[in-house]
């Protein structure tokens, strides 16, 4: 069993927040590397009736969830999405990889953003029995063991144009030079209409929108670790001026950086 070595990003004050809960991810079999990004399992132990509320961003990828309410499979998200933690919990979470599912699905990525699905119905009725035991007794090994095994059955042959679209990903997270969905085609050698329909069909959100994702992904990055203006913060993720930055990140996240950091520090939730 081998830790995943993916940064862990899109996790709202996530070097405050982790001390509530603890995150552990994994990279599946050899044979399931085409299907599962990586497995992620998260456990919390709150005392004195104290509560934690998660925010995380947006997510692109399709997850299947299992927690005591069940078993889910969420859609791409659009926008930043909460998980309420009191008490003691988990949650084991299965992230796939665009396009992975698509075999499926019975119609493209776009039309399961920000919904959740009957697991059963894309993964079988027996998805619900796989933790019978109880997962919240499990080793992390077995747990991983056991998507392993379940999972293996949904392995299809990955085509040219999935495999395209993950390198195009990849360029979009890793290339700090690339802003705009006309350069991401130049770069790919593909018009711009040829890319929308690629990731329509294989992710369910825009290029446009995801070059917005990364980038503010990197903007809480760095105001979780430097002391930062907005004017330098935009200048460094290079946006027109500061008012563009604020109107993305409003737009994505819900409020303005100020109101983030602001956030950041305020007092921890308990029983009234």
């Amino acid at each position: 069993m081998q830790y995943s070595h993916h940064r862990a990003s899109g996790v709202m004050h996530h070097s405050d927040s982790q001390k509530h809960y603890r995150l552990r991810r994994y990279v599946p079999d050899t044979r399931l590397v085409n299907l599962v990004e990586q497995y992620w399992l998260v456990n919390w132990q709150l005392k004195n009736g104290r509560e934690h509320i998660q925010r995380n961003l947006p997510d692109p990828n399709f997850h299947l969830t299992f927690d005591r309410q069940g078993v889910r499979l969420i859609g791409p998200v659009s926008k930043v999405y909460q998980y309420p933690m009191a008490a003691s919990g988990f949650v084991i979470g299965v992230k796939f990889n665009p396009g992975s599912l698509n075999v499926l699905l019975d119609s493209p990525p776009s039309d399961y953003v920000d919904k959740e699905l009957s697991a059963s119905k894309y993964f079988g009725s027996d998805v619900t029995d796989i933790f019978a035991v109880g997962a919240e007794a499990l080793t992390d090994e077995r747990i991983v063991s056991t998507l392993n095994k379940f999972l293996g059955r949904f392995v299809e042959p990955v085509t040219a144009q999935q495999t395209q679209v993950a390198r195009l990903l990849e360029c979009i997270k890793n290339s700090s030079e690339i802003y705009t969905v006309a350069q991401l085609a130049q770069r790919a050698d593909l018009s711009v209409r040829t890319l929308q329909r690629l990731f329509n069909q294989y992710i369910g959100l825009s290029p446009k929108w995801l070059l917005r994702k990364y980038r503010l992904r990197e903007a809480l990055a760095e105001l979780e670790t430097n002391n930062l203006t907005m004017i330098e913060l935009a200048t460094q993720l290079e946006y027109a001026d500061q008012s563009h930055l604020i109107r993305d990140f409003k737009d994505m996240i819900g409020m303005s950086p100020a109101q983030y950091l602001s956030d950041r520090h305020a007092p921890e939730n308990s029983p009234s």
